[in-house]
C-alpha cells in the first residue's frame, strides 16, 4: 500500500466518524507521529510504498480511532503553545483555545519581570508551563484536585524544563482561605459542563476525557468560577487580574459575577471561531 492509497484508506475507514478535514488531519497527525513527515513530505513521499512495519504502526494508531479514542490519547501526546505534552486519560486534551489564553496572558505581561502566577485545575499542565516558559522569571504555581493529573503535570514540567510549583488541593474547598503567596495573575479554564449537557458532548470527549475536569458537581455551571472569584478576592495582589477561559453560553454570566464581586475593568474577547471565550478582570 502507498502513502496515497492509506490516506484514503482512513478517510474509508473513519469517513462514518469524522468529517473529510478531520480525517485528513488525523492521517497527517499520524505521518507526523510515526515518521516525523510534515504534510509536505507525506505528498512527496505519497507514492511510496509503506513498509510492513510502518502499516502495523499506521494499524496500530487506526484500530482505536474507531473506538472514538482521542489520537491524542493513541499516540500519548499533544501539541500546545508550540510545546509537546504529555496526555493520558488522566487529563484533559489542551485545545487551540486555551492557547489563545495564554496568548493574552502573555502578551498583556510583555516585558514584566517576577510575575506570581497561580494556575487553577492545571490539568496537564498546559497553561501553568507555557506560562513559566514565555513570562520573564515568573514564579508559577499550580493546583488540581487530581493527584493523577498532577503527576502527568509534573512530568510535563520535568520533560519542557519549566518551574511550576504544584500542589493537591480542591478549589471548593479553599475558596475563603488565604495563601501566604499572592498572585499577580490567578487564571483558570474550570469544569462548567452540567449532567444535561451529556447528550450534547461528542463520544470522543465523553467516553474518554475526565469527567472531573468536564462536570460540575453541583449542576451549576459557575460552580468553580463563584469559589475561584472569592478565592482571588483573597489571594490576588492589588491591580492584580483573574483570567478565565468559559462557556460561550454563560460568558455573561461570568462577567456579571465578577461585577457583582467587586472587580473591575472586565473585558471580553472572542476565540478565533468568534465566540465569546475568555473573560479577564482587575482587582483594585
Amino acid at each position: 500500500m502507498t502513502y496515497s492509497e492509506l490516506k484514503l484508506f482512513w478517510r474509508n475507514k473513519l469517513e462514518s466518524l469524522y468529517d473529510q478535514d478531520e480525517c485528513d488531519q488525523l492521517f497527517y497527525l499520524s505521518c507526523y507521529h510515526i515518521k516525523q513527515w510534515g504534510r509536505s513530505r507525506v505528498l512527496f513521499e505519497k507514492d511510496n510504498t509503506l513498509t510492513p512495519e510502518d502499516e502495523a504502526a499506521f494499524s496500530a494508531i487506526l484500530k482505536p480511532l474507531l473506538t472514538y479514542k482521542p489520537i491524542q490519547y493513541i499516540i500519548g501526546e499533544a501539541e500546545f503553545y508550540q510545546l509537546k505534552f504529555k496526555v493520558d486519560e488522566d487529563v484533559l486534551i489542551p485545545r487551540p483555545e486555551t492557547e489563545e489564553l495564554v496568548d493574552w496572558i502573555v502578551k498583556d505581561f510583555m516585558g514584566k519581570r517576577n510575575i506570581k502566577v497561580l494556575d487553577i485545575g492545571t490539568g496537564s499542565g498546559c497553561i501553568a508551563i507555557s506560562l513559566a516558559k514565555n513570562l520573564i522569571h515568573p514564579e508559577v504555581f499550580a493546583i488540581d484536585v487530581s493527584s493523577r493529573a498532577l503527576t502527568v503535570a509534573k512530568i510535563n514540567a520535568q520533560e519542557l524544563h519549566a518551574e511550576v510549583q504544584m500542589l493537591q488541593a480542591d478549589i471548593l474547598e479553599m475558596h475563603d482561605a488565604v495563601l501566604d503567596e499572592q498572585f499577580n495573575i490567578i487564571v483558570s479554564n474550570p469544569p462548567y459542563i452540567t449532567k444535561e449537557e451529556t447528550p450534547s458532548l461528542r463520544h470522543n470527549v465523553l467516553g474518554f476525557e475526565p469527567h472531573s475536569a468536564l462536570f460540575v458537581t453541583n449542576n451549576d455551571p459557575l460552580q468553580f468560577y463563584k469559589a475561584i472569584a472569592e478565592f482571588a478576592l483573597h489571594n490576588l495582589q492589588q491591580g492584580g487580574t483573574l483570567y478565565f477561559e468559559t462557556h460561550e453560553d454563560y460568558h455573561q454570566q461570568v462577567m456579571e459575577l465578577l461585577k457583582e464581586k467587586g472587580f473591575l475593568d472586565i473585558t471580553s474577547k472572542k476565540d478565533l471561531q468568534n465566540k465569546p471565550r475568555f473573560v479577564r478582570a482587575h482587582l483594585v
